[in-house]
């Protein structure tokens, strides 16, 4: 099956919205410390136009377990190899993380959690595609199933089953580790972490 990838400039203009392309990865070939990777990727005419030459980030899909393509973020530069094929080259400089599994964004979001105890408003501290780290949880209890409903800027809310992983009683913070998501609900999360990264790039 084919590894869709997702694609963002790492710098846009001020106060613009972050726009996406899609395309389809055709190769891909990581270096022997699996941190440079050259992947070839099909995509259309005009996005290969709107990202000739630009640096990106680059977000694949998971593939499945005989997948030759993993998921991975990663920043690269993008340069037109055909009129419907992208060349990316980049180092792992966001490989996903060891304990995490996934890229995070340090941004506080607003989160809705309901478990058999009651419900809370917190803030997160910093958030990824598999899970996140809260504040304001001091009287949860740990290992703990909840629903999540994050939202992420716009009024665009996501949906996900968790569990709380552990709560650090002093400091109120506790990490929820995402146990089932929504359909489409961790593409929306990566592309919103790669957005407040993008962001906190311009400073």
């Amino acid at each position: 099956m084919d590894t869709t990838v997702t694609l963002m400039p790492t710098t846009t203009t001020s106060g613009s919205a972050a726009v996406w392309h899609t395309g389809t990865v055709r190769s891909w070939t990581a270096g022997a410390a699996g941190l440079v990777i050259t992947s070839h990727v099909s995509a259309t005419p005009d996005t290969v136009e709107a990202l000739d030459g630009q640096r990106v980030w680059v977000s694949t899909d998971a593939g499945d377990s005989g997948s030759v393509t993993p998921h991975a973020v990663f920043q690269a530069v993008a340069q037109a190899h055909r009129d419907d094929e992208l060349a990316l080259t980049g180092v792992m400089l966001l490989a996903s993380e060891t304990r995490r599994g996934a890229v995070r964004a340090p941004a506080s979001v607003p989160a809705h959690l309901t478990m058999a105890e009651g419900v809370a408003d917190v803030r997160t501290i910093d958030y990824s595609r598999t899970g996140m780290r809260i504040e304001g949880a001091m009287d949860m209890p740990a290992h703990t199933d909840v629903d999540v409903s994050l939202e992420l800027g716009d009024g665009f809310e996501v949906h996900a089953r968790g569990e709380v992983l552990r709560v650090d009683e002093e400091s109120g913070e506790a990490v929820v580790r995402f146990v089932e998501l929504e359909e489409g609900a961790a593409q929306a999360l990566e592309r919103s972490v790669l957005s407040e990264l993008a962001k906190q790039s311009r400073g």
